[in-house]
């Protein structure tokens, strides 16, 4: 997959809402969606040309309506965000990741206890 641009948090939202609906949306379902925001046209225009630009959505025309795709699933975003944080901050390893965790203060043996757990289901050990 191509280098995606960082997505800035008004741009996650919006993410969030056209991968909630999973179908081809169109500006005027997603000036619906963000009503209490009380955007215009133009606005969201504007962030979907961004989203564009970066990678994360392609345009078709169908009649005069625009519709939006995504290019990618949330799923596929959240593990390609975390390899980056992981390769940013803790030089692409798990474990200093986990060591960072594990030596804050608000880490605690509950949350060890449970992580545990975890990676014994994970392994089918229950």
């Amino acid at each position: 997959m191509k280098n995606l641009g960082r997505l800035s948090e008004t741009e996650m939202e919006v993410m969030e809402v056209i991968w909630q609906k999973s179908t081809p949306v169109t500006v005027s379902m997603l000036l619906e969606s963000f009503e209490e925001k009380g955007w215009k046209t133009s606005t969201m225009s504007t962030l979907l040309k961004r989203l564009i630009e970066k990678g994360f959505l392609t345009k078709t025309l169908n009649g005069k309506v625009n519709y939006y795709h995504t290019t990618l699933t949330m799923e596929q975003y959240r593990k390609l965000e975390t390899q980056s944080f992981l390769n940013r901050l803790y030089k692409g390893k798990v474990k200093n990741f986990i060591t960072a965790l594990v030596n804050d203060d608000e880490f605690n043996q509950k949350d060890i206890a449970e992580l545990k757990e975890w990676f014994k289901q994970e392994k089918g050990e229950e």
